[in-house]
């Protein structure tokens, strides 16, 4: 009899779901055999594309079955029921990903334990949580109880515990019938692109894009903002074959790029391109990778996609980024040299926790560039009504909507750092949104999964900076190291991950000494300062604060690891953080290298350290010729600076080496590319030298570029900002420089540069007579 109830309980929000067009949650907890059970009875004679991710391997006729660790892949899918088996693991971006693949009149199921013990367990999720040297016991259990009390708090949500309705979730919301949308009067584009869009949102936007059909002067930029749901990606999909149709009116080939980090972001562009196109019966050959459309043709029309460190250097008549939050503004802003059209489009409320970022930091560096700027924001849901309860659960539960608070002016002096208890921090949810609202807002690649780690990772705390009960700056920190000798070995010895002990596996796997994984550490996993006070000294007030408590509780470093820019970089050395890693792979949607760096706070620690700079140091300047030859010059120049040098009194050059970096230096003979051998020498000890301040910082950084990146002189030219001949010049006198330094005092050295001289003048005396 209850199985039965349960059953019509669900036929009953099914048909609620479609009467409002929303979505409408069953959480199916308890016995996991009976909740598949009263699932498949419903199931039974359901006629509708199923979709059921799990952790556990599952195969279901009839049901499009994935691995939860799939979950990315269903990103722009279109289902009617969604079946979440988080059973054995609740990882929270899982869910963030995945409740708006379900469309308007659709269910969500949650396969779960029953909700008081699930509030206990263990789950696979909090394994992945768990790093040496804490134990099961050590896990703080927060996360599930927070998500349990959100499914009991929201409408549009039933609970069934083995088969007895605990909570319905009848939901009487408001109807919504979508209006037709009206198509503008005078319309540039052919009708077919406007008649197939489905909200005036789209039809409005579609329309904003005929700004682009004649050459822009300047390059105009189209800015699309949206919660998820809202057809972001279809309205661009079927405005691209209108707008190419009347471009081909001024141009004989149209090339159009789709950047985005991966190629299932972009293949709802593909989908309603090829749509248009086979309605204008033009006929497209498409291109798979896969399962997944990588580039579509037609005559006189390409459209290919790039990720967004392949899309860099090339150029386009049209470039659309898509996902553009989930990429680093000077990535974005990058392209701008590439086209004179560009789309980007962003994501507001999704499920990586980006958009505000997108919004506040590079929409703001993008309205001080010399573009034509046109922003528009889609509101109106495409696949269900905007009063869905199952969005605003979505939201509220892992935080999507969390906001800064506004804080214009501070007195830094009056600036308190605070350390939060997270089971403490739950229950002040508005303190909790302003903590995550500002992580939000600067850092591009946060997700829900940050709010788990915080809530139930033993290691992990989360600290602030507040003014005026205001937090105007959130930190995540983890504890590391103080490993145990097994774990030191595993390091050592095998390929396997330590989960959480960044630095110490840095150490260990890189500088081959097992026992720096018992030096006990904190990393600063995250440091975000609200963007109204950035440059207000509130970064650097905090990191005191870290290393404050971090002395207080005995540890031996402190330490960080992000993508090296020049301005984060400058951050951290002045506040006494120095580089000892970084990776020789670059991240393939920032385009940016991670690079470590660590402040010691113990004797012992600072004697190790001072080893592995000299040994990082070495072997960074070996990977400028190679797997770092990319890496932004003035990044390299900072880390080599910050290297404090040692006594060295001549460059390793032998007699003969010096005589022939002296006829370079002296143009008596002697080439750059016949001495490169002698230059690399030559830089390499220079900047293993306490002696770098014989050269100014622009001199420094033309001796990295050419001698140690090995970069061409047109490269070295853009970078130092001068033409390739003064470049050529300016490298001889940088040279002159330093062998003066260095070999100033040698009597060969002086002997050869009068001798040169010498002549020189004689030369000068013969022509004029």
């Amino acid at each position: 009899m209850e199985v039965i109830d349960a059953i019509e309980h669900i036929r009953e929000l099914a048909k609620e779901a479609k009467k409002y067009n929303e979505r409408r949650m069953i959480v199916l907890a308890g016995d996991r055999e009976k909740s598949f059970h009263i699932l498949f009875s419903y199931l039974a004679d359901y006629n509708g594309k199923i979709a059921l991710l799990s952790s556990l391997e599952i195969k279901v006729n009839g049901i499009d079955c994935f691995h939860l660790k799939d979950s990315g892949k269903l990103l722009g899918t279109t289902y009617d029921i969604l079946i979440l088996d988080v059973y054995h693991s609740l990882q929270p971006s899982d869910v963030g990903k995945l409740y708006g693949i379900v469309k308007g009149g659709g269910l969500i199921f949650l396969i779960t334990p029953k909700l008081e013990e699930w509030k206990k367990m263990v789950n696979k999720y909090h394994l992945r949580l768990l790093t040496p040297p804490y134990k099961e016991k050590d896990i703080r259990k927060l996360f599930v109880p927070w998500f349990v009390e959100k499914l009991r708090e929201h409408r549009g949500i039933a609970i069934i515990e083995d088969g007895v309705v605990i909570k319905k979730g009848n939901f009487k919301s408001k109807r919504e019938k979508r209006k037709k949308p009206t198509l503008p009067e005078k319309r540039a584009f052919n009708d077919i692109a406007y008649k197939i869009a489905i909200t005036q949102d789209q039809v409005d936007f579609i329309k904003l894009l005929e700004n682009l059909i004649e050459k822009p002067d300047p390059t105009t930029a189209v800015v699309l903002k949206a919660n998820r749901g809202r057809g972001k990606s279809s309205a661009i999909g079927i405005a691209l074959p209108a707008l190419i149709e009347r471009l081909l009116e001024y141009k004989r080939n149209i090339y159009v790029m789709l950047v985005a980090p991966d190629k299932k972001n972009v293949q709802e562009i593909f989908r309603f391109a090829e749509i248009i196109w086979k309605k204008m019966g033009i006929k497209v050959n498409k291109k798979l990778t896969g399962n997944d459309i990588a580039a579509m043709y037609a005559n006189n029309i390409a459209i290919e996609y790039y990720t967004p460190l392949n899309a860099i250097e090339k150029h386009a008549d049209l470039i659309v980024v898509d996902e553009a939050a989930s990429i680093p503004p000077n990535i974005l802003l990058n392209f701008i040299k590439n086209t004179n059209r560009l789309i980007y489009s962003s994501t507001i409320h999704g499920y990586e926790g980006a958009g505000r970022s997108f919004s506040v930091r590079f929409l703001k560096r993008l309205k001080t560039m010399d573009i034509k700027l046109l922003e528009f924001e889609m509101e109106e849901p495409i696949r269900y009504s905007r009063y869905d309860p199952i969005e605003a659960w979505a939201f509220d539960t892992l935080l999507l909507d969390a906001e800064a608070a506004e804080v214009k002016k501070i007195e830094i002096e009056k600036v308190k750092y605070e350390r939060f208890e997270m089971e403490k921090l739950l229950k002040d949810e508005e303190k909790l949104r302003e903590f995550f609202g500002i992580l939000i807002l600067a850092h591009y690649k946060n997700n829900p999964n940050d709010f788990a780690i915080l809530c139930d990772a033993p290691n992990q705390m989360a600290r602030a900076m507040s003014y005026d009960g205001k937090i105007i700056c959130s930190m995540q920190l983890a504890l590391e190291g103080n490993m145990g000798k097994e774990d030191c070995h595993r390091l050592y010895y095998e390929s396997s991950m330590i989960p959480g002990n960044v630095i110490p596996q840095i150490m260990i796997r890189h500088y081959r000494r097992k026992r720096l994984g018992e030096y006990k550490g904190m990393r600063v996993v995250r440091i975000a300062v609200h963007p109204d006070l950035f440059r207000h000294g509130v970064g650097s007030k905090a990191l005191e604060n870290v290393v404050e408590e971090a002395r207080e509780i005995g540890l031996d470093y402190i330490g960080a690891s992000f993508g090296a820019t020049v301005s984060l970089l400058k951050f951290w050395l002045k506040n006494g953080f120095l580089p000892m890693h970084m990776t020789t792979s670059m991240n393939e949607v920032s385009a940016e290298y991670s690079v470590a760096v660590v402040k010691p706070l113990s004797e012992k620690f600072e004697k190790e350290l001072k080893k592995i700079r000299g040994e990082f140091i070495r072997r960074f300047m070996y990977w400028l010729i190679e797997p770092l030859r990319d890496l932004n010059s003035r990044v390299a120049l900072l880390i080599l600076d910050s290297y404090e040098g040692e006594e060295i009194n001549d460059l390793g050059l032998s007699e003969n080496e010096l005589r022939r970096v002296l006829a370079y230096m002296c143009k008596a003979g002697l080439t750059y590319k016949t001495v490169k051998d002698c230059l690399f020498k030559l830089t390499y000890n220079f900047f293993l030298s306490n002696r770098k301040k014989i050269l100014n910082e622009e001199e420094r950084l033309l001796l990295l570029t050419k001698n140690l990146q090995c970069k061409s002189w047109d490269r070295v030219a853009n970078i130092m900002g001068k033409n390739e001949e003064k470049c050529k010049e300016m490298l001889i006198e940088v040279v002159r420089k330093v062998v003066n330094g260095f070999y100033g005092d040698r009597d060969e050295v002086v002997e050869f540069q009068k001798e040169v001289q010498k002549f020189a003048e004689a030369r000068e005396k013969g022509s004029d007579a």
